[in-house]
């Protein structure tokens, strides 16, 4: 939707989509009050023994879904505070009542997905993500393209969308709604949720706290653009979000398997290479793909935000890392050690907040992007090392290291030297003939994939 969202015919200056980015950045703040953590709860004991699991969810769901419905009740009525903590002063109250219906009903969606996880229907799962994007950009373009309503009509196309995916989700339900609630298992579930909530906290400052500070900091119309820049670093983001979505139940389920260290430490290498060759390719080509003129005189990312394009290599590496902490959870998830995550979220929370402080009014959004880039290695770093402690994996350190030098030169070349289009063509084309000339993929391997590609 960035194509519409950043032009002027219907978001009509930075300043709008800088409301855009606020309101939806009070979502994302406020969906971890809204699961408080019962999400990982629910996966943790969907696989234990001891409880079955129809019991377990309906328990989950009748519990987040009364919160939720109270927690709503509460932000709509209090709109006008809310509204002017989050934009200041003006009438954002809409927003705010629309935001506490969206959370609302995402919440009623978010369980359903987790039966989809646990019973590893990934095609499913997809599918109906998709219907659901689907959904909502038709929504976005009558609302937004056909009926002009700017940040609003964003607002309504996620409320019918949410309600729409409520509905299809249900029959996933009906055999888990013949469930029982049982306080012992609402009991165990709090004991695992809620120690995970100032971790999701610690986490969610990291990932939203830049886009609040920037308004405070700088102004809305330098977060417009940072914010809808943004949005392309987070393309390895749906990768890792991709992945975290099926390694969670995964490495439980190899968990007791005597290879279990030996396939996450593979797994590790695998999300790395592939992590650094898409930051690589998209990085390379940014300037190109954002020009790319589009019908109705649209382009993938509107002129005015064209100049905060440099920021997206950074972030890009930024999620890498994120990737990295997401890997680097299994041993603390297994060791049942997660009291000890606010440590690793709560250090690169200070980390984000206090480089934004000090970069962003000196270097603007790049002082920002390195703020987010900085707060996730020291996330990925700190949980290496407990990680290590409690759950020992011997990782292939070798190639990793050769992938992170891969990645820092390539980068530098694209800063330092501004290599133009046919030059980046070239590098790109060499990457694959460079790792297989290294010997950083092994014959293994290369026939593993010959067999893949054959079949």
């Amino acid at each position: 939707m960035l194509p519409l969202y950043t032009s002027p015919r219907f978001i009509t200056d930075q300043s709008a989509y800088g409301d855009y980015t606020l309101i939806y950045t009070f979502m994302a703040f406020m969906n971890l009050f809204y699961l408080y953590g019962m999400d990982s709860a629910f996966l943790r004991f969907s696989y234990a023994k001891e409880y079955r699991r129809q019991d377990v969810y309906k328990t989950a769901f009748l519990t987040v879904g009364l919160s939720a419905f109270i927690l709503s009740l509460i932000i709509f009525f209090a709109s006008s505070s809310v509204s002017y903590v989050v934009f200041g002063p003006g009438d954002y109250e809409f927003f705010v009542k629309a935001a506490a219906l969206i959370l609302l009903f995402d919440t009623f969606s978010n369980l359903p997905y987790l039966i989809l996880r646990v019973e590893e229907k990934s095609i499913t799962f997809s599918t109906i993500r998709i219907i659901r994007f689907i959904t909502e950009l038709l929504l976005n373009l009558f609302f937004l393209g056909w009926l002009n309503l700017g940040v609003k009509g964003i607002l309504y196309a996620n409320i019918i969308a949410a309600v729409f995916n409520i509905l299809i989700l249900l029959p996933y339900q009906f055999s888990y709604f013949k469930g029982r609630f049982e306080k012992n298992i609402l009991k165990q579930l709090l004991l695992f949720g809620l120690p995970l909530i100032p971790n999701s906290l610690a986490f969610m400052v990291v990932e939203v706290s830049d886009k609040y500070m920037m308004r405070l900091l700088l102004d809305k119309d330098t977060l417009g653009i940072y914010s809808a820049n943004y949005k392309f670093g987070s393309i390895l983001l749906f990768l890792v979000v991709a992945f975290r979505t099926a390694w969670q139940p995964f490495f439980l389920k190899v968990a007791e398997s005597e290879d279990a260290k030996k396939i996450y430490s593979k797994v590790l290498t695998y999300f790395s290479l592939l992590s650094i060759l898409v930051i690589i390719l998209v990085s390379y080509f940014i300037q190109d793909i954002v020009n790319i003129p589009l019908p109705g005189s649209l382009q993938l990312l509107g002129k005015d935000y064209l100049s905060g394009v440099i920021i997206i290599p950074i972030i890009l590496t930024a999620y890498f890392f994120y990737g990295l902490y997401v890997n680097f959870t299994v041993g603390i998830y297994i060791r049942k050690k997660t009291k000890l995550m606010i440590i690793f979220t709560g250090l690169a929370a200070l980390v984000n907040v206090g480089s934004n402080i000090y970069l962003m009014p000196a270097f603007g959004i790049m002082g920002a992007a390195f703020a987010t880039l900085l707060s996730y290695v020291i996330m990925a770093t700190t949980i290496f090392i407990a990680n290590q402690k409690v759950y020992p994996i011997i990782y292939e350190y070798g190639r990793l290291a050769f992938l992170l030098i891969l990645l820092i030169l390539s980068l530098s070349v694209l800063y330092y030297l501004e290599p133009g289009f046919l030059t980046r063509i070239v590098i790109v084309l060499a990457l694959p003939l460079l790792l297989i000339l290294s010997g950083f993929i092994k014959q293994d391997e290369i026939k593993a994939l010959r067999s893949i590609i054959k079949r």
